[in-house]
């Protein structure tokens, strides 16, 4: 059998805040890999690389003659092009998978495209592990696939057993890629600790994905992962794919504690909730001193109304708190904030978000567009309401306004949000949280880590993005 896994570009659109300068690697694919090269010959196409665009893409195609070709889709805005890629596989013989968070949601419209041949829905590993074995979908559990021109939807599969999970397989990777995935032009490395999460944000889909649960792998077998000369020799910083890494918190500060035991002088960032940095502080001082200097925080809203229709669960003040606390522990901080979250929202409501973003203390704050994702309760509301500008799934990237506001013109939300990233973001500010960084954790901190001379042009390339 031979297998080619192919993760799709996203769509080509101005893209707004720090996320410009950043890629991290595809880690999902990378995990499907290390569960089917001891039964398969496999190879790896990132189509948001040069060294990935569909004229190599193809040419792939042509020479590799894959039995399969999976397309990992998690954006529902990658979509077209996941299924553009797909057209070309079938052109060479290929049978197309389609899998991640869109497929999984919406099964039935994924495979109305003739171009899909079948659906992995939910977690991959073994389901693609059986596909290849069986070489049928028929009665594998988890596939969703089209027989005789009618639709076959099997059982779902059991969520899987993380403490039994293999490590991804970072070496099926194109060795230009290397160099390619980064983090503000340092080179990043991506790692798994935990999937799912225990909180129903009315916006977000994860909860749907993992079937609202929430599951942790061995903290032995992580730190295995860090110290693997894959990881130790590619890059200065570590991002933790997890979508809320700080649930468990005694997990969290035994892992803590394996890095700081280990020697792991790693630059580490994480997704984590406002109110866990509130509540368990403490957590966040020992995350600091294993290494992690950077927090990604949902902040959404800064109305406690808003917050709480969100199903948020945090308050205005837990925001304002959090952010104190994290900079004193010397984090830099990225806040999203979402324009209007609301959909009674008006001109007003907008301008009141931008003038608190400029005077609240977020080293990096980015604004998103509400925008309805399959399996959301937001989607069902918006359905309901009848207030969906565009079924074009390409559009629903965050940044392209796809909800009819009662109170405000699609134009206005485009304006807005252009208007929110040049009067929140200025110079002193990424000036202040990066000098956070670089100096309040000390020089013996950074110099463990990286060269003093590498921090400092590296923070002027990461300051040259930022003003661009």
């Amino acid at each position: 059998m031979r297998i080619l896994l192919i993760n799709p570009n996203y769509p080509n659109v101005f893209t707004y805040g720090p996320q410009a300068s950043i890629l991290f690697p595809p880690l999902g694919l990378e995990y499907i890999a290390a569960y089917i090269e001891d039964i398969a010959e496999v190879r790896l196409l990132d189509n948001r690389l040069k060294t990935g665009n569909l004229r190599i893409i193809e040419k792939t195609l042509e020479q590799f003659q894959p039995d399969y070709t999976g397309i990992s889709c998690n954006y529902s805005s990658q979509i077209n092009i996941a299924l553009g890629i797909a057209n070309i596989a079938k052109k060479w013989g290929s049978r197309t998978i389609l899998g991640g968070w869109h497929p999984t949601l919406v099964p039935d419209e994924t495979l109305e495209h003739s171009s899909v041949d079948i659906v992995i829905r939910g977690e991959g590993e073994l389901t693609f592990r059986e596909l290849i074995q069986k070489n049928s979908p028929i009665g594998i559990q988890g596939l969703s696939y089209k027989q005789n021109g009618k639709q076959m939807h099997n059982p779902d599969r059991d969520l899987m057993d993380l403490k039994q999970i293999r490590c991804p397989d970072r070496g099926i990777r194109l060795c230009s890629a290397n160099k390619t995935y980064n983090f503000f032009g340092f080179p990043v490395e991506c790692i798994e600790t935990t999937r799912g999460c225990p909180y129903s944000c009315t916006f977000c889909c994860i909860h749907h994905f993992y079937r609202n649960t929430y599951r942790k792998r061995k903290v032995e077998h992580v730190i295995t992962e860090l110290n693997s000369n894959e990881i130790r020799n590619r890059a200065s910083h570590i991002f933790i794919v997890d979508d809320n890494f700080v649930v468990d918190q005694k997990f969290v500060a035994e892992l803590c504690d394996g890095i700081i035991q280990t020697g792991i002088n790693k630059y580490f960032m994480a997704q984590a909730r406002v109110d866990m940095i509130v509540h368990h502080p403490e957590i966040f001082k020992k995350m600091a001193d294993a290494g992690f200097i950077y927090l990604f925080l949902g902040l959404e809203s800064f109305s406690d109304r808003i917050l709480k229709k969100l199903n948020k669960r945090i308050k205005f003040q837990e925001i304002k708190s959090a952010l104190r606390i994290a900079h004193d522990y010397g984090y830099v901080v990225q806040g999203n904030i979402i324009l209007g979250a609301d959909l009674e929202d008006t001109n007003r409501d907008l301008q009141s978000v931008i003038d608190i973003t400029k005077i609240l203390d977020i080293d990096f704050p980015t604004f998103s567009m509400l925008t309805p994702l399959p399996g959301t309760s937001l989607m069902e509301e918006v359905m309901e309401r009848n207030l969906l500008l565009t079924n074009e799934w390409h559009n629903f990237n965050w940044s392209v306004p796809v909800i009819k506001y009662p109170n405000l013109s699609a134009k206005e939300m485009s304006d807005y949000l252009a208007m929110a990233y040049e009067k929140t973001f200025t110079f002193k500010r990424a000036q202040l949280g990066l000098k956070r960084l670089v100096f309040d954790r000390g020089v013996k901190f950074h110099m463990s880590r990286m060269k003093l001379n590498d921090l400092i042009k590296i923070s002027a390339h990461m300051l040259k993005n930022l003003c661009r």
